[in-house]
């Protein structure tokens, strides 16, 4: 049976909740999200909201240094040192990787720098969440606004208005205000939204909002009842999914078809990569391997047995893109050590998707961080970590450090859908 908990106190005065969110650290949050859209040619494409947090990063080291004490409650937290250890010792693998295979001095110094952005990213999101939890709210409006900032200065990729323009940023705004309406019209809005991908050829966000979907309905339940219903939401999203994509074929299909070349290409030889030399890996970016040359002749491969062409033929690309996998390219790069980063934060978004699949309550926070979680999962598998995707990383680890202190619901100063046990 569902019942309802009392709403959690609110501010005392409208003045003190203005203050909480115009705060400057709210405004920090804020800004480093929307400046993530826009990036500098810095060796390699570097967003500029991770210049606002290497600079929250720089204050956090003076104030550690000042106070000899951590400046926030989530960088006290032991997944927060696990975290930063993993990443110390990811970057350690790149250095003896790279020294090993004698890797170009520019890749070395890509491949390093990469690593080490990203643990500054970390820091400070880190930082910046443990001042509030509202400022998680702060960072997704900021990226929602930046993307549609973006795509309103320089139109979208591909000239695809939806996948490459407003169809992500859309999708996290609904999924921040539906909740007002209540979990039965979160829940609505998430499987509306999935469905609405799908048919416009936004595959991946659209799986993702049907199991946010499947996820929201499950909170709503007995915690005793989830485990059972579970299996059964998780195929009906996957019927749901294969019925759209397969009606959807007509007039997406081509592209779609490119595109799981180009994946299954990319983990293929990411996959050999490792096969070949799983503890000390290939090197930054694969400058002193076979690694890009074998990608290409399996996507001639692929694309020959599907009859699709299109794309260069190997040894015509003019320069080597980024393979999309998170962890199969740090490990390939990197070895196993050089992976460990990624090995902690899969199993940390593993965990914390269990534990709101099975454990949580629903509050109106619940649908925005899950497709957070979801988003960092499917990207662990299929996305670069280079660019933006740092920033993309860095969120999820504050969001999954707020979820592990049970600081978010609290702040969100909502009624919580609970259900008995």
């Amino acid at each position: 049976m569902i019942t309802r908990v009392s709403p959690i106190p609110a501010p005392a005065s409208a003045a003190s909740g203005v203050e909480t969110w115009f705060r400057p650290s709210a405004a920090v949050a804020f800004l480093a999200g929307a400046l993530t859209s826009f990036t500098v040619a810095v060796g390699g494409e570097m967003p500029l909201g991770e210049v606002v947090l290497a600079l929250t990063a720089g204050w956090v080291v003076l104030c550690l240094a000042v106070h000899q004490a951590a400046p926030g409650p989530l960088l006290s937290q032991r997944f927060f040192r696990v975290l930063m250890a993993a990443q110390t010792v990811a970057l350690g693998g790149y250095v003896f990787s790279d020294l090993y295979r004698h890797s170009h001095p520019h890749d070395m110094a890509r491949g390093w720098s990469r690593m080490i952005f990203l643990a500054i990213d970390v820091l400070a999101v880190a930082y910046l969440l443990g001042r509030s939890p509202r400022n998680f709210v702060a960072f997704v409006l900021g990226q929602c606004a930046g993307d549609l900032a973006f795509t309103a200065l320089f139109g979208p990729l591909f000239g695809d208005l939806w996948k490459f323009g407003i169809g992500a940023p859309l999708t996290f705004l609904v999924f921040l205000l539906a909740p007002l309406a209540g979990p039965g019209w979160a829940t609505a809005a998430a499987a509306g939204l999935g469905v609405l991908h799908l048919a416009l050829g936004y595959r991946s966000l659209g799986g993702l909002c049907l199991v946010a979907a499947a996820l929201g309905a499950l909170q709503l339940t007995t915690r005793r009842s989830r485990p059972w219903l579970a299996p059964v939401g998780l195929l009906a999203v996957a019927g749901v999914i294969g019925w759209i994509y397969v009606h959807s074929q007509s007039d997406t299909g081509r592209r779609a078809t490119r595109s799981d070349i180009e994946r299954s290409a990319m983990m293929t030889a990411a996959v050999d990569a490792i096969e070949r030399s799983p503890l000390i890996g290939q090197g930054s970016w694969f400058s002193n391997s076979d690694v890009y040359d074998h990608f290409l002749l399996i996507r001639q491969s692929l694309a020959r047995e599907a009859h699709i062409g299109g794309f260069p033929e190997p040894g015509e690309d003019a320069e080597t893109t980024a393979l999309h996998s998170q962890i199969l390219v740090a490990l390939a790069e990197g070895g196993l050590l050089g992976g460990a980063f990624f090995l902690v934060y899969g199993a940390g978004l593993l965990r914390a998707l269990l534990r709101a699949a099975f454990v949580d309550r629903w509050h109106r926070l619940t649908p925005v961080s899950t497709l957070v979680l979801l988003s960092a999962l499917w990207n662990l598998c299929f996305s670069p970590f280079s660019g933006a995707h740092r920033v993309y990383i860095a969120l999820a680890c504050g969001l999954m450090l707020l979820l592990q202190a049970d600081r978010l619901a609290p702040a969100a100063g909502e009624v919580i859908v609970d259900a008995a046990a």
